[in-house]
């Protein structure tokens, strides 16, 4: 047991760390998310999505011996997609929704520490902030779908369905700030949150280049 702990420690402290996490955001987003047209296809596809985020992020939460979160993380959320898969309660939902924002958030407050730690800039600190981008869009996802579940369809316009795969084709689009209009969101809470993620969406590219150059230049010069 404490060897696997060490490997997993070690994977987390090293480049293919973010690899795996940036190629299991990549895979769900942009590849599993166009072929789901099923309830239970998307819940089950949902929820390898999410055994696959935390396999990337349980070795810090175990380095750092929280148990607490690790069972509120892990063991809370993994129940609650087996019971919306068994039942249908949109409370249910809205909980594992809550509690993937909540991982999220944690992940990638972790990743941008170790982003933004001294240092050259090395491509695994790119590829660091690349998934603190997806994550975003993600956690803004998880948020919109919430947002459906508890104020129903007058929350939004322009719905296909009600699978969070709509949610993260909204999420996205808002977050780069496309804006196709296909999707609106009309529910003021819906309004707030789009408009905090379309703001997100222009100031962290270019605060993120301006903060690595700068760090760049600073190493550089220290060297």
């Amino acid at each position: 047991m404490k060897r696997i702990l060490k490997r997993l420690n070690k994977f987390w402290d090293e480049t293919q760390s973010f690899t795996f996490l940036l190629s299991v955001l990549v895979v769900y987003i942009f590849v599993i998310i166009p072929i789901v047209d099923k309830r239970l296809t998307e819940v089950v596809l949902f929820f390898i999505f999410y055994f696959l985020l935390l396999s990337g992020g349980i070795p810090f939460l175990i380095r750092n011996k929280r148990s607490g979160i690790i069972f509120l993380l892990i063991v809370s959320p993994i129940v609650l997609l087996f019971s919306e898969i068994l039942f249908k309660s949109a409370w249910i939902t809205v909980c594992s929704d809550l509690f993937l924002v909540l991982y999220c958030i944690s992940l990638g407050t972790i990743i941008m520490i170790k982003t933004f730690s001294r240092g050259h800039i090395t491509a695994h600190r790119v590829l660091g902030s690349i998934i603190c981008y997806l994550l975003t869009g993600l956690i803004f996802a998880m948020l919109y779908h919430s947002i459906y579940l508890l104020n129903g369809n007058v929350a939004f316009k322009g719905l296909g369905t009600c699978f969070r795969t709509e949610f993260m084709y909204f999420s996205f689009s808002t977050l780069t700030t496309a804006g196709y209009g296909d999707i609106t969101a009309v529910d003021n809470y819906a309004r707030s949150m789009s408009n905090l993620e379309s703001l997100i969406g222009q100031l962290y590219p270019a605060i993120l280049i301006a903060r690595l150059i700068s760090m760049e230049f600073t190493n550089s010069k220290d060297s």
